[in-house]
């Protein structure tokens, strides 16, 4: 009995141990598989902060220490889209209103297929461009807030109810004065609502010595104008509440708040683009100018030559140059400041004193010989060119702060299409 008693409580130490040993690995199981699933959540919640927290607040660009974020940069991307593929809907719905048969119809079908293709080339370089865009708002808001410049919440009512009835064909309560003409142009342009993009910086244009196209201008026979239709209250939610700003959340991710930043944007342009061209100087360093163009080296040669021998330059222009916008003017350009000719132009032309001529200057339009008639240190700037300067002044700015130190850009690989 006694060993029969030895054996058992032998067993049960046993089976007691063994117990315990199960119980010690269950629970190093249960701890691995805590900390392995610990791990896990940590991986991916620092996964899902990185691409829903970290990564939409990382700056594609700094201005002035101030972030433009990821995500704003990923709206406007999708809002640009969006506004390309709406003005190509247009482009393509008055294409199919012509009338294939007619020859005005066919020269105005030429046209707009050339700016459907234009629009669609847009979408190439759109990551480019609205990171600029970006870049300039927030240049010109800092600009703005330091000359004391701002946007009223009415002032954005009213342009947004501007842009909602252009877009409808209609005209807005303010504007009810405004032409029969107005509104047909509108309702040509605008298949549906079509909002005012950001605008870009506009391009510096150059004056040449060369003879510019002409395109020719196709008879349209006149329409009847209609009676402009003033937008109501109830139109005006419609068409922006129910139609625009639920387009805008589909296909851009943009809210009401954000559209009214980019009017905002707008208005903040316009009214920093007056001041810039207020400022601008009534008079410039200027030349009076005329030019022999000709098309090889050869016949410069043969110009420089003649002028040596004495020729009279006026008579060798009206004989020679190829320029006929001046030719029979014996090439004389006017009186131009810097930034008007092409460069290599300039370059000679603003090196010579009165009454002396150039050597050979070649540029993309040929070969020329210049001479300076007259040169003035400080001379007042004719409307054109002072147009011109005002028009640019702005965007000449922010060209200039773009290159600066002032702008970090961080994007460097090209705009996903899923954006």
């Amino acid at each position: 009995m006694a060993k029969k008693a030895r054996k058992r409580a032998d067993l049960t130490r046993k089976q007691i141990a063994r117990s315990k040993k199960a119980r010690r690995e269950q629970r190093m199981i249960i701890i691995g598989l805590t900390v392995v699933s610990v791990v896990i959540a940590v991986v991916l919640g620092l996964g899902l902060y990185q691409e829903y927290v970290a990564k939409p607040a990382s700056p594609v660009a700094v201005v002035n220490e101030v972030p433009i974020r990821t995500d704003t940069y990923q709206k406007m991307v999708r809002y640009h889209r969006l506004l390309i593929r709406t003005r190509i809907a247009n482009l393509q719905a008055q294409k199919a209103q012509l009338d294939p048969t007619d020859e005005s119809s066919q020269f105005l079908a030429q046209y707009l297929q050339q700016s459907i293709d234009e629009v669609q080339s847009q979408m190439l370089t759109l990551d480019v461009q609205v990171l600029d865009d970006l870049i300039d708002e927030e240049l010109i808001r800092q600009e703005a807030a330091q000359n004391g410049l701002s946007v009223t919440e009415e002032e954005v009512d009213d342009a947004i109810r501007r842009e909602v009835a252009r877009g409808a064909g209609f005209v807005s309560a303010p504007d009810a004065t405004a032409t029969a003409a107005a509104a047909v142009e509108a309702t040509a342009t605008a298949a549906f609502f079509t909002p005012t993009p950001l605008p870009t910086a506009t391009p510096t244009l150059t004056v040449t010595a060369a003879v510019s196209p002409t395109i020719p201008t196709p008879t349209v026979p006149p329409t009847p104008l209609p009676t402009p239709h003033v937008m109501t209250e109830g139109e005006f939610s419609e068409r922006y509440n129910e139609v625009w700003l639920d387009i805008l959340r589909k296909e851009a991710g943009l809210s009401k708040a954000d559209y009214r930043r980019i009017i905002e944007a707008n208005l903040l342009r316009s009214k920093l683009q007056d001041l810039f061209a207020s400022r601008v100087p009534t008079t410039e360093e200027q030349v009076h100018a005329r030019h022999i163009l000709v098309e090889t080296e050869e016949e410069a040669q043969t110009v420089l030559a003649r002028l040596e021998a004495g020729e009279d330059f006026v008579s060798l222009a009206k004989e020679l140059s190829t320029d006929e916008s001046t030719r029979e003017d014996g090439g004389d350009l006017g009186w131009f400041p810097r930034g008007v000719m092409v460069p290599e132009f300039e370059e000679a032309v603003f090196v010579l004193q009165p009454g002396k001529t150039s050597d050979i200057v070649q540029t993309s339009f040929g070969y020329h010989v210049i001479l300076v008639e007259e040169r003035d240190p400080d001379r007042e700037l004719e409307p054109y060119f002072m147009e011109r300067r005002q028009a640019s002044a702005l965007s000449d700015w922010l060209e200039e702060q773009r290159q600066s130190e002032a702008v970090e850009r961080h994007l460097s690989s090209p705009v996903p299409q899923q954006w």
